[in-house]
């Protein structure tokens, strides 16, 4: 005779159900949007297409602004496919990873004895507004988020032992350097300020004169072996990057884009210190209220899990927030542990306050998260399209000039707009190497701005431009760009 099946079971089904609606229900619908969804595009198929395991955007440039793993990983699905690489391939890191977080949660409740706290921590998780989105992009985010989230739940778990416990431990470690292949030294000190901030909390945060505390809490965690496998998992990649690129990725990456975006100084504006608060009220939505009214009332009845989800949420907001330049996204580590926190605060409201009422407002509120993200889903992003796709334009300029001609961008960086132009394409900044490049045996074909179209006389001595198609013949895009048409020799008759 068949057992029934529990509770706990029924629920976590149906949140499992949930998490496929949201994270995965019409994904590839969109072109690719985001400037890093089109960028990883062309990185990834640069790798299947054999032109190394170093990604390359389709005007041959490297990618050194990221680690490789999350294009390896794009390039590795669309493989497993059997096909060119397409909005499915570039997104489902993402999806998936935000799958795994919400397992971890509600997995953290479960192995604490909080069946009811974990499931409602990931009800809250999948239903956050934000990272539903960012689970529906592909950008780098949401993986770094599991990776954070798996190197914290682990290492917290082995804290939790007398001794520690290696096995706990090792997993940690290598979400650590998953983290640092996705997206550098970020992956390394945002769970080491979560641990720190646990510690502090529990109080049991060494003294720097407290030399034995120090060892035995190095010995909890292992570190003696752990930073040597980070570093022999991470260390040959940044050094063999660094060598197939030529030399630049240290610079690039490592200078560019993490030390001057922590410090300032580069290309990138600042922003104020307190922005990361507003912006993960804002974020958190809908359950910033109940975050806030947690968070006032005395969070030491939640229970420990509580004060560690609520410490690796401040924490990853106090690393964020000393770096100068911010970005909304860069809070997806910070979700899962508030997440957690708010789990556990309504897993106690309901015990006091009446579990049916308590549980019944939060599947109301997901229901309500559910049917606002099938609307968005069915109707109001498809409204949008046409002002961000670039499929249609891309047709036209292969239409007219088809592969193996070149394609000529100048002045624009439309990554989407060139992925679905595909090689070979040039980009081109300076009315000087454009002028070189128009000398050469034609016709040719450039992509520009329109404003950059108008100049093209004062610039061009001599050149005789044609205009093919505007992506914006068809309606308002978010981008205006003309197709233009050359010929080497109206170029070569003037001189």
């Amino acid at each position: 005779m068949k057992r029934a099946a529990s509770p706990f079971s029924l629920a976590a089904g149906a949140l499992f159900l949930l998490c496929l609606f949201l994270f995965f229900h019409r994904l590839a619908d969109r072109d690719l949007w985001s400037s890093h969804e089109a960028r990883a595009g062309m990185d990834a198929q640069s790798i299947l297409d054999g032109e190394g395991l170093l990604p390359r955007l389709f005007d041959g440039r490297p990618e050194l602004q990221k680690p490789p793993l999350y294009y390896w990983l794009v390039a590795a699905i669309a493989r497993a496919r059997e096909g060119p690489v397409d909005a499915w391939a570039v997104r489902l890191p993402s999806a998936l990873a935000a799958l795994a977080c919400v397992a971890l949660v509600v997995g953290l409740g479960w192995g604490a004895g909080r069946p009811i706290a974990g499931l409602c921590a990931g009800l809250v998780l999948a239903t956050t507004m934000h990272f539903t989105w960012l689970a529906r992009i592909g950008r780098i985010d949401v993986p770094l988020a599991l990776t954070v989230s798996v190197a914290v739940a682990a290492l917290y778990r082995a804290l939790a032992r007398p001794d520690g416990s290696r096995f706990a431990s090792g997993v940690g470690y290598v979400a650590i350097a998953a983290g640092v292949l996705l997206k550098g030294p970020i992956g390394v000190v945002l769970p080491a300020a979560i641990l720190a901030a646990h510690l502090l909390c529990e109080g049991r945060w060494p003294a720097f004169w407290e030399l034995g505390a120090w060892r035995r809490l190095g010995r909890e965690l292992g570190l003696a072996w752990g930073v040597p496998l980070v570093l022999a998992l991470t260390v040959p990649v940044f050094w063999w990057a660094e060598v197939a690129s030529g030399g630049q990725f240290f610079h690039e990456f490592f200078w560019a884009h993490n030390v001057e975006r922590a410090l300032g100084g580069g290309r990138l504006r600042a922003h104020a210190w307190w922005l990361y608060v507003p912006y993960f009220l804002l974020y958190f939505l809908p359950w910033s209220p109940l975050l806030l009214v947690a968070v006032v009332g005395r969070r030491c009845r939640f229970g420990p899990e509580a004060q560690f989800g609520l410490a690796w949420a401040l924490a990853v907001l106090l690393v964020l927030s000393c770096a100068r330049f911010k970005r909304a996204d860069y809070l997806a580590p910070a979700y899962p542990g508030a997440a957690l926190f708010v789990g556990c605060a309504l897993e106690r409201w309901a015990f006091s306050l009446g579990a049916r009422r308590v549980l019944a407002g939060v599947v109301g509120v997901a229901l309500i998260v559910a049917g606002a993200w099938a609307h968005q889903l069915a109707w109001k992003l498809p409204t949008k399209e046409p002002y961000r796709d670039y499929r249609a334009f891309a047709g036209e300029v292969r239409r007219a000039a088809p592969a193996p001609a070149r394609v000529y961008f100048f002045r624009t960086e439309a990554h989407a707009l060139a992925f679905h132009v595909g090689r070979p394409l040039v980009v081109v900044v300076d009315w000087a190497e454009l002028q070189a490049h128009l000398r050469q045996p034609g016709p040719h074909h450039l992509v520009m701005p329109p404003d950059a179209a108008e100049d093209c006389p004062r610039h061009l001595r001599g050149v005789r431009l044609e205009v093919v198609a505007r992506n914006t013949d068809g309606g308002r895009h978010e981008r205006p760009l003309v197709l233009l048409r050359s010929s080497g020799a109206d170029v070569q008759k003037t001189e």
